[in-house]
Parts: C-alpha cells; sequence; structure tokens
C-alpha cells in the first residue's frame, strides 16, 4: 500500500499554536500605528494640529510641510537680510512709506519694543514668520498688528494699497529664494502663506479704519446736535421781541401777536 506521507507543517498552523506564538515585532502595533495605517492605505496624510498653520486654512498638509521644510533652509541663509530687502523696496517705491519711516513715530503694541526703523521691522517680520509658519499665531494677532498701523493712515496716508505692494514684493523676494524656487509646489505654498497672513494684517487695517470713521463720524453728529442746543438756549429771551406786532405803538401799552 502505498502512503502519502505529508510535510507536517499543520503544527504551525494549527489555532492552539497561533494563540501561542509570539507576534513578530514588524506586526507589533504601537499607539497611532492604526491611524497611520489608515493613511498609508488612503495614499493621504491624516490631519493634525502639527501639519496645518492657523492663519493659512487653505494650505494642505503637504504643503504645510514644504513650507517648514524650505523655511529651515532659507532661514540658514541670512533670511533677515531678504526681509530688510523687502522693507527697503517698499520704501524706495511707496513716498507715503518713506515717509512713515522718516516720521518713526509710531510703534507695534504687540511688541514690548518699539518697531521703527526697517531693520526693526525686518526683524520683527522674522520673529513672526517663524511664530506663523510653527502653528503658533492666529488670525486675530495678526488683524492687531493691522491695527496698531491706523495711526499711519491719519498722519502720512498710508492706506490699503501700500499693503497690496508689500505683498507684491514678498512674494516676489521669497520666490526667489533657493529651497524655494525649485519647486512649483513649494512656491504656490509660500505663495499663499504671504498673501493669507498680509492680507489679515491687512484687514485689521481696514476694520480700525471704517471704526475711527464711523466714531468720528458720530462725535460730528454730537457736537452738531450740542450746538444746536446751545443756541436754542439763548432764544428764548429774544422770543417776545420776535412775537411782538410792529404795528403798536413802542411807547403805548404792548400788544402781542396772535401767531
Amino acid at each position: 500500500m502505498i502512503s502519502l506521507s505529508v510535510p507536517r507543517t499543520s503544527r504551525s498552523l494549527s489555532p492552539a499554536m497561533a494563540r501561542s506564538a509570539p507576534s513578530s515585532p514588524m506586526t507589533k502595533y504601537s499607539p497611532g500605528m492604526e491611524s497611520m495605517s489608515a493613511r498609508d492605505r488612503s495614499g493621504s496624510i491624516s490631519l493634525s494640529p502639527r501639519n496645518i498653520i492657523p492663519v493659512c486654512g487653505q494650505l494642505t498638509p503637504s504643503q504645510v510641510s514644504v513650507i517648514r521644510r524650505s523655511w529651515r533652509h532659507i532661514n540658514t541663509k541670512g533670511l533677515i537680510v531678504v526681509l530688510t530687502r523687502c522693507f527697503s523696496r517698499l520704501e524706495s517705491n511707496c513716498p507715503i512709506v518713506s515717509q512713515c519711516f522718516q516720521s518713526a513715530t509710531y510703534s507695534l503694541s504687540t511688541n514690548p519694543n518699539q518697531v521703527r526703523t526697517v531693520a526693526d521691522h525686518a526683524k520683527y517680520l522674522l520673529q513672526l514668520l517663524d511664530k506663523i509658519i510653527e502653528g503658533d499665531v492666529d488670525s486675530e494677532v495678526l488683524r492687531e498688528i493691522g491695527a496698531n498701523h491706523v495711526s499711519l493712515k491719519h498722519e502720512n496716508g498710508f492706506s490699503s494699497q501700500e499693503w497690496d505692494r508689500f505683498q507684491e514684493i514678498m512674494v516676489e523676494v521669497i520666490l526667489k529664494q533657493d529651497g524655494v524656487k525649485q519647486s512649483k509646489e513649494t512656491s504656490r505654498a509660500w505663495r499663499l502663506l504671504i498673501c493669507a497672513f498680509i492680507e489679515l494684517i491687512r484687514d485689521g487695517f481696514d476694520a480700525q479704519v471704517r471704526q475711527f470713521r464711523r466714531k468720528h463720524s458720530f462725535n460730528a453728529h454730537v457736537q452738531y446736535f450740542e450746538n444746536i442746543e446751545k443756541r436754542v438756549g439763548v432764544c428764548p429771551s429774544r422770543k417776545i421781541s420776535l412775537n411782538v406786532d410792529p404795528r403798536n405803538n413802542p411807547n403805548g401799552p404792548r400788544k402781542y401777536s396772535q401767531y
């Protein structure tokens, strides 16, 4: 009789052995492994506070990643000089901005030190960008910075056009930097970020300008009615003489008209 010899592989496949066998280090789950597996299956990056920049919600997690990676690259090559160039170009292209820097009569209340010169602004912007990219700055902080520039509107005629021009200059300068210009995706991400945070600053500036105008208009109306009340206050002493019938003899008894 011919016997069929089968290799004894069933032992390793038995349920009992499967239950008692130690798990492989490659298949051992760790915290967050399930979400990582889901990310691998979907081919996308999961959204978490670390892959977003609050002031620019339209950035994808991959764009946030390339911004932070390129930021570490360009920030090691004297970025303060690059940002100084942005303000210097703005000053040379916009007479109003040049006048603002020359007067140097304002400071940003969000910063404990006075920010007046081009160099001061470049240093402040570098610190601000670092916090923005790390996700430590929200929209209200940027709007407050814009609102703190409202005095330039009254003193020098600073307007939204200057913010728009600075936005254009900064995009142009940053996109020319090594580590940014080599990649279309990196350039696109930086353009989105720069436009987003400068628009928030400009929005805060415009809102403060509108608030000042409303307050000024209200005060003007209050002053107008106060002046009317003052004039009315002296009218009763003249009211009788205006109602006297001029046909009566001024030396005789006075008769008042019925009007």
